[in-house]
């Protein structure tokens, strides 16, 4: 009988724990590398960007506990801080959907004044949180951005400059889900002012650190054309089959299971490069293993199981959002390609459209999460399971014209 475990794997939630985060050496200097400009008084906010699934909140997370003087992840991978240990004081915020300025702030004050309690204990700092909650609720404008930046400015600049009397590196202000922001509430505008001004009044050890979706930073520059030389991007690929096989190592190894590399090289294209769906199917592995020998065998039950049983409501919903009619005949269509970026003319050669005459469904399948689109003419499923699933089960109506 096989002894019970706990699961080294995590599908479901960003990865916190630096002795379980794998791969990413490039970002992971990149971070670095703004934790040691900040430490020097030269700030640069980050913002960490790719698309859904890629890891962008592991690796924010990972940036977080490296602030916060963990150097376990940079020591396994090999990188040099250039110091000790960083020691800086951070806040978090999750953007929630179409949150503005204000509500950000407001979040991220409540956030750090839990903090400078915690950390400051013997050291009294008051915020003010009630100037946040007066601040105007109304759509954006010069103004009310103007007053939400001068709010937030004097506000953390205390805290800044108690962080540096008290051995502190600095202030990091972390905020995930970016791309949640109203495009339209002047987000990109409250940034550029507010490291504007702090750089104007000396206050040289404070910087946003921030994820979004892949064109997230593009959306911002929408609205404020210099919002590049504001923030720094750190892109985030899918994973290298060396990264994959990483991930399943360490997985296995920490619970003395044995593995066939062609197990790594699978779940690697099962999962399209995704971490999610490695951690995925590397803990269904584990779990329909009887031997504490992972086998192909294995990893096509844990295929099965997860497509058929765990993710079949999710992947049949997914397909029931894209839409009927053309929109089916274009998953089918990607589903039957051998590789997973699609090309426009594989799919016109197989659904017998041209692309003219189905580029309005490949916009609106992006749109509802469906396809994501790789480089100029070439797109792939956001989950990348989803394949499998067609491959099983079909798609749905094809027969009813798509309703735009």
């Amino acid at each position: 009988m096989k002894s019970r475990y706990v699961d080294p794997f995590t599908p479901d939630i960003p990865v916190s724990d630096p002795a379980r985060f794998s791969g990413r050496k490039t970002q992971v200097e990149l971070v670095v590398d703004s934790l040691y400009q900040l430490k020097h008084g030269k700030p640069t906010s980050t913002i960490i960007t790719g698309d859904r699934g890629i890891g962008k909140s592991s690796l924010l997370n990972q940036a977080k506990e490296l602030a916060q003087g963990d150097n376990r992840l940079p020591q396994r991978l090999g990188i040099d801080l250039g110091t000790g240990k960083f020691d800086f004081l951070v806040a978090w915020h999750d953007a929630a959907k179409d949150q503005g300025p204000r509500e950000i702030v407001k979040g991220v004050m409540e956030d750090l004044q839990t903090v400078v309690g915690k950390v400051f204990s013997k050291v009294k700092i008051e915020l003010n949180l009630g100037g946040t909650l007066k601040l105007s609720k109304k759509e954006a404008d010069a103004s009310d951005i103007t007053s939400v930046v001068n709010h937030f400015c004097t506000e953390v600049s205390k805290v800044a400059t108690r962080a540096t009397e008290q051995g502190k590196d600095g202030v990091l202000i972390f905020i995930d889900e970016l791309d949640r922001a109203s495009p339209t509430s002047g987000i990109a505008t409250f940034f550029k002012l507010a490291t504007e001004k702090l750089a104007r009044e000396k206050i040289n050890n404070v910087a946003f650190f921030c994820a979004g979706i892949t064109g997230a930073i593009q959306t911002l520059e929408e609205e404020h054309a210099s919002i590049y030389r504001t923030f720094k991007e750190v892109p985030v690929p899918r994973l290298e089959p060396a990264e994959t096989t990483e991930i399943l190592r360490t997985g296995y190894s920490s619970v003395k299971c044995e593995f066939d590399d062609r197990v790594c090289t699978a779940i690697h294209k099962l999962a399209a490069g995704y971490p999610e769906p490695v951690h995925l199917l590397g803990s269904q592995t584990l779990a329909v293993d009887t031997d504490d020998k992972i086998s192909l065998e294995d990893a096509e039950a844990a295929k099965v199981r997860t497509v058929e049983t765990l993710r079949r409501n999710k992947l049949n919903s997914l397909l029931r959002r894209a839409g009927s009619g053309k929109y089916q005949k274009i998953l089918r269509a990607m589903a039957e390609h051998s590789g997973d970026d699609v090309p426009l003319a594989f799919i016109s050669d197989k659904i017998g459209y041209s692309q003219n005459q189905y580029s309005s469904n490949m916009g609106n399948l992006q749109a509802r999460e469906v396809i994501v689109q790789r480089d100029r003419g070439v797109y792939a499923f956001v989950d990348p399971l989803l394949k499998e699933y067609i491959k099983r089960f079909g798609v749905l109506s094809i027969e009813e014209e798509d309703k735009e």
